[in-house]
């Protein structure tokens, strides 16, 4: 062997250094420390109010989703004996820690290279999404963590063939569905895997599989039970909010969009290595598939599915990020024996110079959302135009002093209500005390509060202290409101939320004085589909 040769044999091997996966290890602490800095430290923004008022209402299931999120943060804020942002959050801060471990057992198992597994979880870990998401009180999060779960079990059994591993991977199936509708993909991933690989499709003809399956089942017959007493109101929800639209350039732009989303979520460099190991991977394994890479194949069913779907219809970008634990572990273990395999020669560009770019640029991405939401890198001017647009400032900003402001405009007797879901949360939490917030809207749109007070004939007669992103004005032909349901209403003051010394926002509040939910118009029951009273 040449002295090239043994410098780019040398080269593809800088991951089974002590000193990197020294550095690695120190590295994932650090990004553990920063995890819990913001568990602790950061105010729950809108929708992890939105679980932790599910938490105050536990239930079989809710009309957003299913309810793990909701019994997760109710445990903890019942072990914690308060209802503070970290302890919300617990849960999911102790999952991140545990599910990038699996990550890592996954790879060791399937690959048996440990220097490899320290790769792929390190550099799930350092993707902005998981840098500032992963210990947020969210579905996905719980989704992820037991879809690893799922995932590991699975590797496991290539493993070792026992069958009891088809029992824990349908409990960890059962438990993603409880997290979260699609949790369910983890039962056509773990079919497909089976039928694709060889080696293991006789298993289909025993009955350890079928249940699990069944076991992953039961786990959802309460969800089933529930739509079916709402009507299926949250599957139709569900399809509602999936819809796309009817014209083919605005479901392209959406697709497009989609994907940008995850270039940035992902971080741009991560994300190109992802799809060129996952192409390269599926057709290399097409027609004689090497179970371990198949399997990883497999369980990233989701970001071919929902990518092709967003040009379909509506997709959000967190969605199919269960999915990106096994291309991570199968992106390393393509890269890395690519590179010592000097026959393929694109792997050549994905070397240590690679893997220190693409952590740089995720760093530096996550670091300028950090300053924004800190410092706010725009003009307060750009700022008052963007509004909800960017989410970043919107989230973050104001909803604390929202809740004070509040409470010290609060009388005896006075029921605090508002116009949006989201908004109703936020006050529950941030408002001292965290009384009851009711949804009072005119308009179709149906939310979880809905469930818990259909009707607002219960508020006859009372005193109603109204807030909302936009001031309360009499019914007009442009728009229907509350107003004249009241029969006085005595305006107060605003909640100006200040960026850089100049208020880009502001929340109303106006207390309004004997509530008549049956005129002049009837107000409720409140339908849980999209239509008018």
């Amino acid at each position: 062997m040449n002295q090239s040769s043994q410098g780019s044999l040398q080269d593809t091997r800088w991951y089974d250094s002590a000193r990197f996966i020294a550095g690695s290890l120190i590295g994932l602490g650090c990004i553990f420390a920063w995890r819990v800095f913001l568990t602790k430290w950061v105010n729950l923004i809108p929708d992890e109010c939105s679980y932790w008022a599910w938490s105050r209402h536990l239930d079989w299931s809710y009309f957003d989703n299913s309810g793990m999120v909701a019994y997760l943060i109710r445990l903890s804020t019942t072990l914690f004996g308060e209802q503070t942002p970290f302890a919300v959050r617990f849960p999911f801060l102790l999952f991140s820690a545990l599910g990038t471990y699996l990550v890592y057992r996954v790879s060791a198992d399937l690959f048996e290279r440990r220097s490899h597994a320290v790769i792929a979880a390190l550099a799930l870990n350092l993707t902005p999404i998981m840098l500032l998401g992963a210990s947020a009180a969210m579905h996905d999060n719980a989704l992820t963590f037991f879809w690893i779960a799922a995932l590991w079990g699975a590797a496991r059994f290539i493993k070792t063939e026992k069958p009891s591993w088809f029992y824990f991977i349908g409990v960890s199936a059962g438990l993603s569905i409880q997290s979260k509708y699609t949790g369910v993909l983890i039962l056509p991933s773990f079919l497909l895997f089976l039928l694709w690989s060889k080696a293991h499709r006789r298993w289909l003809r025993r009955k350890e599989p079928w249940i699990g399956a069944l076991i992953a089942g039961l786990f959802a017959l309460p969800i089933l039970l529930w739509n079916m007493g709402h009507d299926w109101a949250p599957v139709l929800h569900i399809l509602f909010i999936g819809s796309g639209s009817h014209s083919l350039l605005r479901r392209s732009l959406d697709g497009l969009g989609y994907h940008l989303a995850q270039f940035l979520a992902v971080s741009p460099l991560f994300y190109c290595a992802l799809l060129a190991s996952l192409g390269w991977s599926a057709a290399r394994n097409l027609t004689k598939p090497r179970p371990q890479e198949a399997l990883l194949l497999c369980f990233s069913l989701p970001l071919l599915l929902f990518g092709i779907m967003a040009f379909i219809g509506h997709v959000e970008a967190h969605w199919a990020f269960m999915g990106y634990a096994s291309a991570a572990i199968l992106a390393v273990e393509v890269i890395t024996g690519g590179r010592i395999d000097e026959s393929r020669k694109p792997w050549k560009w994905f070397g240590r110079k690679f893997f220190a770019w693409g952590a740089v640029l995720a760093l530096g991405m996550v670091l300028l959302v950090v300053l924004h939401g800190w410092l706010g890198l725009l003009p307060a001017s750009v700022e008052r135009k963007l509004g909800k647009a960017d989410r970043i400032i919107w989230e973050t900003r104001g909803w604390a002093g929202l809740g004070k402001h509040v409470a010290k405009l609060r009388q005896d007797g006075d029921v605090i209500a508002a116009d949006s879901y989201q908004l109703c949360a936020l006050l529950e939490f941030n408002v001292p005390g965290h009384p009851e917030v009711r949804y009072l809207a005119p308009w179709k749109r149906p939310t979880q509060f809905d469930v818990w007070q259909p009707s607002y004939d219960n508020l006859k007669g009372r005193q109603v202290l109204f807030v909302s992103p936009h001031p309360l004005e009499p019914t007009s032909k442009f728009l229907t409101t509350i107003y004249d349901n009241f029969s006085r209403v005595e305006r107060l003051p605003s909640y100006e939320v200040m960026y850089h010394g100049s208020v880009i926002r502001k929340i109303y509040v106006c207390r309004g004085y004997d509530f008549n939910p049956f005129s002049p118009r009837r107000l409720g029951p409140r339908s849980l589909f999209y239509r008018d009273y």
